[in-house]
Parts: C-alpha cells; structure tokens; sequence
C-alpha cells in the first residue's frame, strides 16, 4: 500500500517537481558563484587585531566550509541528473559531465589539501592551490552554463546586432564625407571629420576584437571540458615544488643576468649597424623629397624623426599599399566560426581605420583626389566587415532555428503521446456508460484529467517559446488552439464528461499535433539540405531565418480553417439533434470562444500575406 500512495503521489505532483527542479539548478548556479567567492575572500584575506579566533583559523574554517558546499554541490548534480533523466536527458547528461569532470580534476582532494597545507603553516602552497582550484571551478561553472546555449545564443546575436548597427553608422558617414570630399567642401572641416570617423572606426575595431576574444575563450573552455587534467595537475606540482628550489631559483636568475648582457651587447653592435644605414639613408634622402617622405613606410616603423607621422598614417607610395594589401589576407584567420569571422571583421576595421587617417593626411596637404581614393578604399573595407558580421549574425540565427525545432519536436512529440493515452482511456470509460456514476470511473477520469492539464501546461510552455522567437505566427495559433482545447477537455474530464464532445475535441488536439509536428519535420530536413548544399559559406540574406517557410504556415492555415469548419458542423447537429439548446452557457461559451479563434486565423493570415513576421 505504501509503494502505491508513492506512485500516486508522484504522479499528481509533476508539476510541483517540476518547480523543483527549477530552483535546484538556480541553486547550483548560486553554490558554484559562492565557491568562487570564497576562494577569491580567502586569497585576499589579511591578519586582523588580536581578540577571539586568529586570521589563520577563520581562514581555515573558511576553506573548511568551501570543501563541505562542494560536496554537497556534487550530491546534488547527481541527483538532480537522476531525476532529469528522463524528461530532459540533456541537461542530465550535462550535469554527469561536470560531476564526472569534477572527479577527474580531483577538486575534492585539493580542497582537502589546502585544509592541510593551512594546518601545517605551508601558506605558498595554499595560494598555489587556492589559485588551481579557482581557475578549475571556473571551467566547471563554463561547462555547466554551457547547456544554457539558447540564452547564450541570443545575447551573442544582440551583441552582433549592436555592432552592425554602429558599423552601418560609419559606412553612411564615411559617405557623406567622400561625398562633399567630391563636391569641393572645407578641407579642413573634412580633414576634423575624417580624422573623428577614424577614432569611431578604431573604438568599434577594439570592441570586436574583444568580442572576439569572448567567443574563442568560450570555445576554448567548451574544449578544455572534454580534456583530461594532467597539465592542470602537472602545473600544480612545478608551483608547489617551487618552495625547495629557491637556490635553483637564484643560479638561473643570474644565468638570465648573463644571458641579459650577452643579449645587450649583440643589440648594441645591431644598434650600430643601424645608426650607419640610416646615416645613408639621410644622405640619400637629400635628392629627393618626397621619397624621403615615404621612406618610413618602407622601412622600420621605429624610426624617424619626432616629427614623423605614425605607422597607420604613412603609407603613401604605391609600392607600400600593396605589400600591405598582400600580407593582411596571409594573417587573417580562415575558419568559418563567429570567432573567425570576428577575427577579420578587426582587421578590416583596422584597415578601414588607416585609410581613413591617410585620407586626413591627404585633406591637410590638400591632395582633394588622393583623398578621395582613400575614403573610398575605406568604404571597402567597411562594406566587407559589414558582410562578415551579416554572416555572423546568419550563422548564429541557424545555430537558434536548428535547436528550437529540437526542442519543439521534442516537446510536442512528448505531448502527443500523453494525448493519444489520455484520448484512448476516454474511450475506454465511454464503453461502458452503466459504470460512469461509480465511484471508481470517476476518479479514474479525474486522473486522466490531470494527464490532459499536463498536455495543456507544455503547450503553454512551447507556445512560449515559438513568441519568443517571433517567426512563425501559423504554428503559434495551431499551439494557442491546443493549449485552449487541452484546458476546455480537462474542465470536462473532471466532471466525467467524456461524450462525444469530449472525445471530438481530443482527436482535434491529436491532429493539430499531427501536423505540426509535420511541419517541424519539414523545417528540420530542408535545413539539413541548405547546410549541405554549402560551401564555403554564403552571404547572409535579408531578414532573418524564419522557424518554418511560408508554405508551411500556409498549410497550417489551412488546417486550422478546417478544424473550425468541422467543429462548427458538430455543433450544429448537435443543435439539429436537439442534443443541446441554443440558449445552453456551455455552447453559447464553446462558440464564443469559436468566433475569436475564427477571427485569430484572419489575423495570421494577413500577418503571413504582409510580411509581418520577416
């Protein structure tokens, strides 16, 4: 009987587990930010005046307690894994990852040592293994945020969205300047402009590459999860071993010290070496001024005189500007990753920056034309950043269609096999209509009612999900109109109403999901063939990706006409049965409720006819 009251228990508290899942995993969000809290508090701990427990023991009971947090946080990745299972196997398999990859680092038993090491007075080696601990607690919290890619995936495309919209400021002012550049306008005005457009250039050139270097660390963590920890440990030995080699530690700063000197005095004889070239160089660049003027372009940036323009602004011989032109593409990464693509975004950014800076230079000696083939090399430079992070931004709205139709298949593959249970045990009671008054069939219904409440609560969830991308109004209303029909059949099933009212519309939610499912199959294959059909990348197109084509949205309007058209048949024999009466509150409501969702599918189709969703 026990085991039974469990079982029922369990069943009727889905929901309720549902929020605990929910605010365990925001707790081991939490534990793992309070662990690195700590580590950092107890790194920058100082002593304190005399009077009650001494720095030392708080300190020790402080790593103490990170141990003990640690240990618990373990327990709870593994049971809330256990319990993940099976309605999110993802995140289950995740969570075994980071415990598993908490094992191999050995994170437990180095908690353990710094107890140790703080006990026994060795506070270097403490340091040395707070500072190991740390860093690897930071790898298991960017594993563990890894599974929260959606979330991750948009704020990656908002940020790209921010820097397109910047760098499509810059083309139209860079525009205008070649414009009035052409027209004859103030050159020194142009030359104040040119010079601020190169600035904003350089601003936006530094935030992409830091961009950059966000998205290759985070690929870099994702990769350093999967990998063992025998260099993390092998790093920790040399630093711990570092105590009992002070001596050695001497020998090879004085060995440096040498090396040091030889190293000085082979840059003199180069220093000198290089004082004779340019005093040939000053000879030569008497008999003509305006190669003197290019030389520093040509030769090392270093020298010159003070009065000499910077590395970015001297580049005037043709010779120069093509050498440049050769070797950027030599060094630009050619992968086909966001962190790629942001890689040469920089440095056309960087490029674009120097044209504009030569393009300055020109206005001030008043080289008008000269001016105006820099700007316009400028423009090309922009114009080839912008089509990289168009790219960028492409790739990255894949990567988030790709992942949703998973999870809408997912989810409404789960709620299609509810509903077809649910549909069935229906039926089963309505055979037998001499039972329907017993005690017995009527908690049976109100069971199969809180199953039918289950089917309405994950469509709530995936119509959350298909709003918030904003792509696919069709397969929202066909969502929208099983959520309504789940709850409107579990009110019935809770009052053991289970006609063929009832039964019609669970077979109309068994067919709306049908089809959507249909259509997410669809969706999935011609992205399959799209991505295959690639090479080399393409360039982004207008608008974004949508969930599913139009085709598909149509066909889905017209499903969800026929379904109203064949609901508004049922109640008119109904009427003409003289089953129910006109002026009945519950018919009245249900065709209420008809003409709105009637009134919804002209909305949508006008939405799909406009373009509203692109």
């Amino acid at each position: 009987m026990t085991r039974v009251h469990c079982k029922a228990s369990d069943s009727s508290s889905v929901l309720a587990r549902g929020t605990e899942l929910r605010l365990w995993i925001g707790n081991i969000f939490t534990t793992f930010g309070v662990l690195l809290g700590c580590f950092l508090a107890s790194s920058s701990l100082h002593a304190e005046p005399v009077g009650g427990p001494t720095p030392e023991d708080r300190l020790i009971a402080r790593e103490e307690a990170v141990g003990q947090q640690f240990r618990e946080l373990e327990k709870s990745l593994l049971r809330l894994a256990d319990l993940l299972a099976s309605s999110d196997p993802k995140r289950s398999t995740l969570l075994r990852k980071v415990f598993e990859r908490a094992r191999d680092l050995g994170l437990e038993d180095r908690l353990d040592l710094i107890v140790t090491q703080l006990k026994d007075g060795q506070l270097l080696k403490a340091g040395v293994s707070q500072a190991l601990s740390l860093e690897e607690l930071r790898q298991l919290l960017d594993l563990l945020e890894s599974g929260d890619a959606q979330k991750r995936l948009i704020n990656t495309k908002e940020e790209v969205k921010q820097y397109l919209s910047k760098l499509n400021k810059l083309i139209s002012r860079q525009r205008e300047v070649e414009g009035e550049t052409e027209s004859g306008a103030d050159e020194k005005r142009l030359s104040d402009r040119q010079d601020s457009l190169a600035n904003d250039t350089e601003g936006l050139s530094r935030e992409i590459g830091s961009f950059a270097q966000r998205l290759e660390s985070r690929e870099g963590s994702e990769k350093a999860g999967a990998q063992p920890p025998a260099k993390a440990k092998a790093d920790e030995n040399d630093d711990a071993s570092r105590d009992d080699s002070e001596p050695k530690t001497e020998n090879s700063g004085n060995d440096k010290d040498k090396k040091s000197d030889s190293s000085g005095e082979s840059d003199k004889k180069e220093k000198s070496g290089t004082e004779k070239s340019d005093d040939t160089q000053k000879s030569s660049a008497g008999k003509n001024s305006e190669e003197a003027e290019s030389k520093p372009s040509e030769g090392d940036p270093s020298e010159g005189s003070p009065s000499s323009p910077k590395p970015s602004e001297s580049s005037e011989s043709p010779q120069g500007e093509s050498g440049a032109s050769e070797s950027a593409p030599q060094s630009e990464p050619q992968g086909d990753d966001e962190a790629s693509r942001a890689q040469r975004t920089r440095k056309r950014l960087k490029s674009a920056e120097e044209r504009m800076r030569e393009a300055r230079k020109k206005l001030d000696d008043a080289k008008r034309r000269d001016a105006g083939q820099e700007q316009q090399k400028a423009l090309e430079e922009l114009e080839t950043a912008r089509a990289e992070l168009e790219e960028i931004l492409r790739q990255l709205r894949e990567e988030e269609v790709e992942r949703l139709l998973v999870q809408l298949e997912t989810r409404l593959r789960g709620m299609l096999r509810i509903q077809k249970a649910v549909l069935a045990a229906t039926e089963k009671i309505a055979s037998d209509e001499s039972r329907l008054a017993d005690r017995e069939t009527q908690i049976e219904a109100s069971r199969i009612s809180r199953d039918q409440t289950t089917v309405a609560n994950d469509a709530e969830r995936a119509l959350a999900m298909v709003r918030d991308d904003g792509s696919a109004v069709a397969i929202a209303e066909a969502i929208e109109q099983v959520r309504d029909d789940a709850r409107q059949v579990a009110a019935r099933l809770s009052r053991t109403d289970v006609g063929a009212t009832t039964q019609g519309i669970q077979r109309d939610i068994v067919t709306g999901l049908q089809e959507m499912l249909s259509a997410l199959e669809k969706a999935q294959r011609d992205q399959q063939a799209s991505e295959k059909g690639q090479s080399g990348g393409r360039p982004a197109e207008p608008g974004e990706q949508p969930l599913v084509d139009k085709l598909s949205e149509l066909k889905m309007i017209r499903s969800l006409q026929m379904r109203v058209n064949t609901r508004t048949k049922r109640f008119s024999k109904l009427l003409a049965d003289g089953k129910e009466r006109a002026e009945e509150p519950e018919l009245l409501d249900a065709l209420d409720r008809l003409s709105q969702r009637q009134e919804k599918i002209q909305q949508a189709t006008r939405d799909i006819v406009v373009g509203r969703t692109e």
